[in-house]
């Protein structure tokens, strides 16, 4: 008899909320499904590092960094060089970005995370836990983490790649909302509907329907962070008939709702706090008059 594999197990993050005004708590629900999560402690965060279980990423998330959230990354990094480092941030920039990779930071990502984005920062998570969990002796391979080229590299790669399917992919991305048959879209391009579907997904990365599907939940996505309209009426927008199903879908692809996805776009509002004196090193990336955070060390 063959033994069960053993199930992966979910990673464990330590999250501090540096954001100052609670926004840890739209943005964990996106995770919880994959993740345990502990939540650190406003006064005793930093002693948190040597509780048991030990955490196998720390994320720090930001509003609008400024010296007191960037010294205490610092600090953590001097008293747990051997835990990785996830920033989370609202507010960015090169310079920012630059600074933390140099801090040591694991992984820098900006808020509100997109989906893929998301599912991409996951499975790099996952594949830490598992070389950190091989037994000793076991070769153990790095996670690779080959990001994705920038947009601007990518889309000349692409344009040539696609240009058999150009007239299809038009089409999709102009009329994604609307029902797309693939055979009309076949004929579109001259093909069988055989070969269009065997080229479609050699070029695309994923299926015609899934590729369809992808446009309606990005664009979803994007209403739902930046706009007011009802959820059931953007589930219409995007061609969906019944809005329990365009709720399924989106969690389906997302992993949450669309009305959690529509408060992670909504942070509370920052509370009105005292300007604190200057402490940072030189070091530190230029902080904005005014950015502030409630976190105490």
């Amino acid at each position: 008899m063959h033994a069960k594999a053993k199930p992966a197990r979910k990673p464990l993050l330590l999250w501090f909320d540096l954001s100052g005004n609670g926004a840890a708590a739209h943005c964990i629900p996106a995770f919880e499904a994959h993740c345990r999560i502990r939540l650190a402690d406003s006064a005793n965060g930093l002693d948190e590092l040597a509780l048991t279980p030990r955490p196998d990423m720390l994320c720090l998330q930001f509003d609008r960094p400024d010296s007191i959230g960037l010294n205490l990354l610092l600090e953590i990094k001097r008293r747990a060089p051997e835990l990785p480092i996830t920033m989370l941030t609202v507010q960015h920039s090169e310079e920012l970005a630059v600074w933390a990779f140099r801090a040591g930071v694991w992984e820098f990502l900006t808020l509100p995370l997109p989906g893929a984005e998301r599912q991409r920062y996951l499975q790099s998570l996952h594949e830490l836990c598992l070389l950190r969990d091989a037994p000793p002796g076991v070769q153990r391979q790095r996670p690779q983490r080959t990001p994705q080229l920038p947009e601007c590299v990518r889309l000349n790669r692409e344009k040539h790649a696609q240009q058999p399917l150009y007239a299809a992919i038009s089409h999709i991305d102009s009329h994604f909302r609307e029902r797309i048959d693939e055979k009309g879209m076949a004929e579109l391009c001259g093909m069988s509907t055989a070969r269009f579907s065997r080229l479609f997904k050699q070029t695309c990365g994923i299926g015609f329907q899934d590729y369809v599907m992808r446009k309606r939940m990005q664009a979803a996505e994007e209403l739902l962070l930046n706009s007011d309209i009802p959820v059931s009426s953007v589930g219409y927008m995007m061609g969906f008939k019944d809005p329990s199903y365009f709720a399924r879908a989106f969690r389906q692809f997302f992993g949450y709702s669309p009305s959690v996805c529509r408060s992670l776009g909504r942070p509370l509002a920052a509370p009105a706090t005292e300007k604190q004196p200057a402490t940072a090193s030189s070091a530190l990336p230029h902080e904005e008059e005014g950015a502030g955070t409630a976190f105490r060390a």
